[in-house]
């Protein structure tokens, strides 16, 4: 089953993401999707996150596509001009990808020497509308079936709150949105129930990104460093008092994969890699929301 047809299906979704190097090693990376195929609905390739180069984002999903693993090509307007961004989405449909994910991009570091530029010569929803048009071209039998998603922060809004940048993002032609890290059960219950008032639930799936946190320090570092990701205290305190800290973050990331399977609105999750990448199939099996027996 295709990332589109789970979707479709309205069961819920499960994405995962592989972690790519500087390295041009297509073996690592197609090892990685075979740890994580038969428990997830498609695997995420990231574009160059926190600017820091790896692998070619459009030639890693192609490798992954080639090799039977539905794949969702991340594409950030940070780094390429509209002429380049635009370019890389036609040939990643011709090298058979059929979802990507749009975003700004992560700012870069002052750290970098020498200076790198942004170049944010587009932004995420005219990137959006631009795919859109190509499925609504007279080739369409080329492209019909891209799917376009977007990103989202998760936080508590206040009563009467109107998704109007969200609505914005489905009108460019989102088919669904990935939301930041959010470990917060209670905030997801809440922005959760105002997309289902305002009905946006009926246009666009929605994936919420959860990892196995592998360390309280890795809980702490994305508390402190990853824009919007939410990490309560109780979740760090869990984890630095575990006997074993690796362990404790797969069974919460297992309880939470569960829990968010009961929200409404909440179509799926997004998976993210920090330690090991066998985390991730552990902490989908443990969560009873997907087993071997259920492979795609």
């Amino acid at each position: 089953m295709s990332f589109r047809e789970a979707l479709r299906s309205k069961d819920f979704v499960v994405t995962a993401h592989v972690n790519l190097s500087r390295a041009p090693d297509s073996d690592t990376l197609l090892r990685q999707g075979d740890v994580l195929r038969e428990l997830v609905d498609a695997v995420q390739v990231t574009d160059n996150p926190g600017a820091e180069v790896h692998m070619s984002a459009v030639a890693a999903a192609a490798l992954l596509a080639r090799h039977g693993v539905d794949p969702v090509l991340h594409m950030t307007c940070r780094d390429r001009n509209r002429i380049a961004l635009q370019s890389d989405l036609i040939g990643a449909v011709a090298l058979g990808i059929g979802n990507i994910l749009v975003m700004r991009g992560d700012r870069i570091p002052e750290r970098m020497k020498p200076k790198v530029r942004s170049v944010f010569d587009t932004d995420a929803k005219e990137l959006m509308a631009f795919a859109r048009g190509l499925k609504d071209s007279p080739d369409v039998s080329l492209v019909a079936d891209l799917l376009i998603g977007a990103t989202a922060t998760v936080f508590d809004p206040e009563p009467g709150w109107a998704p109007v940048n969200l609505t914005a993002k489905c009108d460019a032609g989102a088919n669904f949105i990935q939301t930041q890290l959010c470990f917060d059960m209670d905030v997801v219950r809440s922005y959760m129930s105002q997309l289902v008032a305002s009905k946006l639930t009926h246009r666009t799936s929605f994936l919420m990104a959860l990892t196995p946190l592998p360390s309280a320090q890795a809980a702490r570092w994305i508390k402190d460093n990853v824009k919007a990701a939410l990490v309560p205290p109780p979740v760090i305190a869990r984890i630095e008092q575990a006997p074993d800290p690796e362990l404790e973050g797969i069974e919460m990331c297992a309880e939470m994969l569960a829990e968010l399977a009961t929200i409404p609105g909440v179509s799926g999750a997004s998976l993210l890699p920090l330690g090991r990448l066998d985390a991730i199939p552990a902490a989908i099996e443990a969560s009873g929301v997907r087993s071997p027996d259920s492979a795609r």
